[in-house]
């Protein structure tokens, strides 16, 4: 994956090398592709296929995406719960005791590791001073703190950097097939927010959004203010384009950004067009920037900040 590029060479060296710490800790924040690069390291070391690891073709890489695997055991806090209890560890320590069904390395996920209690941790503990048989563990936390010093000593540790712009649009291009240049513009108007750029695309369950349509009514009232500029009535016309953004406060936020990203683009386009967010107001822009100065953007961006 390009956006965890060096994260990625790491792992795949430690598959090749086919010399399995007992234990990780992968930090870093959510969606920056901590879990994919656990189950990717699960893959790699239990592909059955030739290189390139993993073949993503045999039957253990498949079992392994489709989480059918037997050997791939997963724990976390329970739904609704925000610890993980002794029990659950106690659970696993009790799968641990037999031999791995099939994998050549059984993988245990724990993720928010974070959220084990003492009496958890401990537990764990015990397990990582003496690991089972083709075992090995996968920790996922957005820091180490909060684990024990002793788990922390156990592991080895892989930080995931945070997504930026261009990154996140990859993946919504590459995991939800959405079109290159709507990934461009959510992504570089919305900034680095992985979870919200999601919801402005409809992309988590049960959220029905018209972030996009929204955005285009903003723009293109923006767009015909700007073309009116001369005209006696203007301050009227922003006061009511005000008034219609301050009508829609769960729009607020996300209107401003828009707004900024609009004159942003002005600013730029004379110079930069290829760089502008709003890729598919290019005509827009191209009408605006022969009779407004970018001078003038910046003074009119003024009126609304």
């Amino acid at each position: 994956m390009k956006y965890q590029y060096d994260t990625f060479q790491e792992l795949e060296h430690i598959i090749k090398a086919d010399k399995i710490p007992n234990a990780f800790l992968f930090t870093g924040e959510n969606h920056s592709g901590r879990k994919e690069a656990a189950f990717l390291l699960a893959k790699g070391c239990n592909c059955l296929g030739s290189e390139p690891l993993p073949c993503n073709n045999c039957r253990s890489c498949r079992k392994i995406d489709r989480q059918t695997h037997p050997d791939i055991i997963k724990i976390g806090p329970e739904e609704g719960k925000k610890i993980i209890p002794i029990s659950g560890i106690r659970n696993i320590s009790t799968v641990l005791a037999s031999r791995p069904n099939e994998a050549r390395h059984r993988m245990v996920l724990i993720d928010e590791a974070h959220a084990m209690n003492q009496q958890a941790q401990n537990a764990l503990l015990k397990m990582l001073e003496e690991p089972p048989q083709s075992t090995f563990f996968v920790l996922i936390a957005k820091e180490g703190h909060g684990l024990l010093d002793t788990i922390n000593s156990r592991c080895r540790k892989i930080r995931f950097s945070s997504l930026n712009c261009a990154a996140i649009a990859e993946r919504l291009v590459s995991e939800f097939n959405t079109d290159p240049e709507i990934a461009h513009i959510v992504s570089e108007t919305v900034g680095p927010d992985y979870e919200k750029n999601l919801v402005c695309l409809n992309l988590k369950d049960d959220t029905k959004n018209n972030w996009l349509q929204k955005r285009q009514w903003l723009l293109q009232s923006l767009s015909k203010l700007m073309i009116a500029m001369r005209e006696a009535n203007l301050s009227s016309r922003i006061m009511l384009l005000s008034q219609a953004l301050n009508a829609d406060p769960e729009f607020l936020t996300d209107g401003l950004a828009i707004i900024r990203t609009f004159f942003r683009d002005l600013t730029v386009f004379s110079l930069y067009p290829e760089k502008i967010v709003n890729l598919d107001f290019f005509n827009s822009f191209s009408d605006i920037s022969r009779q407004v100065t970018r001078e003038q953007c910046l003074k009119y961006l003024e009126l609304f900040f």
